[in-house]
């Protein structure tokens, strides 16, 4: 166990407060921009299926190669993993999204405990 002195530990409480702070700030920030991401697909989905009458799913392996991210074609047969990561990118993108989503409010939520257990003094 390690033993601090009063003004040592104070200062340990500051910067632990300020790390959670700034946690919780950062993984707000992130949350916001991904949920305006997710409403833009999920927004983009509803106008293809009102104006063609058929819903089109956004992919992760769509957004991948709209952003030049796509790999070659390989010539050997997919096995295992290789299956279970081509299907992983055949999930939709906005779901994805909103999984993140909720795993950064969890962040944000972890760090406001924290943020009030270490403020207080």
């Amino acid at each position: 166990m390690v033993f601090f002195s009063t003004r040592d530990a104070a200062r340990f409480d500051a910067k632990t407060a300020f790390a959670a702070t700034f946690l919780r700030v950062a993984a707000l920030a992130s949350t916001l921009v991904t949920l305006i991401l997710a409403a833009s697909i999920v927004s983009w989905q509803v106008a293809e299926r009102i104006l063609y009458g058929q819903w089109n799913s956004f992919t992760i392996s769509r957004v991948l190669a709209l952003a030049g991210l796509d790999e070659a074609p390989s010539m050997q047969a997919a096995t295992g993993i290789q299956m279970m990561f081509d299907w992983s990118l055949e999930l939709p993108a906005s779901g994805f999204l909103l999984a993140v989503a909720a795993i950064l409010i969890g962040f944000s939520v972890f760090a406001a405990i924290v943020e009030e257990q270490f403020s207080k003094k």
